[in-house]
């Protein structure tokens, strides 16, 4: 059985996505953990290359212990993008066509953005070098001096250039697709002319003609009728008086209401040209970007700055990127709703002595045993906040055992003494979904730093 999964279908599952972080219902949380190194040893000092981690339930668990704070997403936090194309003179690009199944590789250049921010879908190519620069905004196409037809399809705002922006990637918003979009948060007026403009008469028309094969043998320039589910199109067949073919197919009239169209060339004294017709989307140009631009990718963007809300470590650093949705709070089946939320378990102390120990040092319960990476110290409240992952195993430490250094960077022979009682983490563990999981290499976190996470998700 041969089978597709359509741009639509992708496209659809991205703007869903987007939504159910806006939702008010849902709560998705970038996470961010790993303290320890990628190692398979223990008490290992050095980090190797981060493990490429699998789709399956083991590392969605083992990633879920190793984080040790989430906040969760806002709606602005989150775009649809697509990637991003310059438009540079001496450039080449391809024309936006309805039966080209690669148009959204991402090699294929069929739109650009200008360096006014504007986006521009191209129309007509001429195969040749680009070189004059859309600038005009309306509804229909227009043809510049090089040849190029182009289409103006929307403007980026500041504030989604300054947060979604990358040298790769670019947003893309369709305000009536999009619903839960403000006015601000594209060219309200703009957006809105090019809705309207799909009642025009090009909605659905026959945009351009692509000769598949010129023919042999004609004496003169052929008829051309087309036929389909809508009505009204026209066009001429240009013949080349040197080769006695047809080298091109001219629209002399869109037509409308097409979603098929057959074109077929007769008489001029030859025979087997054939020629297939370019129709525009469903919509009109312009009016659905995120469809027609194939925005089947997700941007989220977040600032972490300091210590979050109080749920974030800083002098200690991470090694995964998490989403997670609809975790619960800890002791029950309540959705999370915080802001922030620590993960982290806590040991609480009588002894003072905890600050002889380090982050990413390794403890030892005497009694159980029980094994943890430190990953944060609260030495006003003598607790320390720690992981546990596969290489220190999952004991359970008890009260009132002591505790000593195992392995770690502060090299200390110190014993903590008297665990007093232990501090639930905020999120009951491994609950919710694990939608995203990346692995890489460690960034140091600073109190007087902003770690800006981008991550681009392909649907």
């Amino acid at each position: 059985m041969a089978a597709i999964i359509t741009t639509k279908f992708r496209v659809l599952n991205a703007e869903n996505f987007a939504r159910d972080i806006a939702d008010d219902t849902n709560s998705i949380y970038i996470g961010i953990g790993k303290t320890d190194r990628w190692s398979n040893q223990v008490s290992s000092t050095i980090d190797s290359a981060p493990f490429i981690p699998n789709d399956h339930q083991d590392d969605a668990s083992e990633a879920s212990q190793n984080c040790f704070a989430m906040m969760r997403l806002k709606a602005g936090d989150v775009t649809t993008v697509i990637p991003r194309f310059n438009w540079v003179t001496s450039n080449v690009y391809a024309a936006w066509d309805s039966s080209d199944s690669n148009i959204f590789d991402d090699n294929v250049k069929f739109y650009v953005l200008t360096n006014e921010f504007k986006v521009y879908k191209c129309i007509s190519s001429t195969g040749e070098a680009s070189t004059s620069q859309p600038v005009t905004i309306g509804t229909d196409p227009f043809t510049l001096g090089d040849g190029y037809v182009w289409k103006y399809m929307y403007t980026l705002t500041a504030g989604d250039s300054e947060k979604f922006l990358t040298n790769a990637y670019m947003p893309v918003k369709t305000l009536q697709v999009t619903d839960i979009l403000d006015d601000t948060d594209v060219n309200y007026a703009q957006q809105q002319s090019q809705i309207s403009s799909a009642a025009s008469a090009t909605l659905r028309g026959i945009e351009r003609y692509v000769v598949t094969a010129g023919g042999d043998s004609y004496t003169s320039a052929p008829d051309v009728t087309i036929t389909g589910d809508g009505s009204g199109a026209t066009a001429t067949a240009i013949f080349d008086v040197d080769n006695h073919t047809v080298k091109e197919v001219i629209m002399t009239t869109a037509g409308t209401g097409y979603s098929i169209a057959d074109v077929v060339i007769s008489g001029g004294g030859g025979a087997d040209a054939t020629a297939r017709a370019v129709i525009t989307p469903d919509s009109g140009h312009g009016v659905d970007p995120v469809s027609e631009l194939g925005g089947f990718y997700v941007s989220l963007n977040t600032q972490l700055e300091g210590v979050v809300g109080g749920d974030f470590t800083v002098g200690n650093d991470f090694r995964q990127v998490t989403l997670i949705k609809n975790p619960h709070d800890f002791g029950t089946t309540d959705i999370a709703t915080s802001a922030t939320l620590r993960t982290t378990r806590g040991l609480r102390f009588t002894s003072g002595d905890e600050t002889q120990f380090s982050a990413d040092d390794v403890i030892e319960g005497s009694n159980s045993l029980a094994k943890a990476y430190i990953v944060q110290i609260d030495t006003a409240n003598h607790i320390i906040y720690y992981n546990q992952n596969a290489k220190t195993g999952y004991g359970i430490f008890q009260d009132g055992e002591n505790a000593a250094y195992s392995s770690g960077p502060s090299g200390t022979s110190e014993v903590l003494t008297d665990l007093v009682d232990q501090a639930d983490s905020e999120v009951e563990n491994n609950s919710g979904q694990m939608i995203f999981l990346e692995n890489r290499d460690p960034i140091n976190r600073s109190v007087t730093q902003i770690e800006d996470i981008k991550l681009i998700i392909e649907m």
